[in-house]
């Protein structure tokens, strides 16, 4: 991967800076940005963080997208397509030569199981409201 002209180091501290501020902010609507800053950055230096720490955040932050627009009352069928777009079933695995096979299993056992009770809560008829304060009063 080549360096875009006039894209050096104080470009990437300032792109790593504004990523930085969105995830302190949890400013949802701009995750997709900092999913496609990790993906350039894990492309244009693979070993500086290792597999299951890069997957691991990626999927947190695609799955508080997802999070995001349930609690926000969306329609379900806009959260599916973006729980598919996010963790597709069947697509390309990109596999790191660093990365083990229990970190591919963990990673895919992760996405699995989060995928799994999107689609639960999806088919479910209870109001979702009723169900998540319930869920934190048990909490408390």
């Amino acid at each position: 991967m080549t360096t875009p002209p006039g894209a050096g180091p104080a470009t990437l501290r300032f792109a790593a800076a504004a990523c930085w501020q969105v995830l302190r902010r949890r400013s949802v609507e701009h995750f997709p940005r900092v999913l496609e800053f990790l993906r350039s950055l894990r492309a244009a230096a693979p070993g500086l963080v290792r597999y299951r720490h890069h997957e691991r955040l990626c999927m947190g932050l695609k799955a508080k997208v997802v999070v995001e627009l349930i609690l926000q009352g969306r329609p379900w069928a806009q959260v599916l397509n973006v729980l598919n777009q996010n963790f597709p079933e069947s697509g390309p695995v990109v596999r790191d030569p660093k990365a083990t096979k229990q970190d591919l299993r963990k990673i895919l056992e992760a996405q699995e199981t989060f995928c799994q009770q999107v689609k639960q809560l999806s088919e479910a008829s209870v109001d979702l409201a009723s169900k998540l304060q319930s869920a934190l009063f048990l909490i408390q």
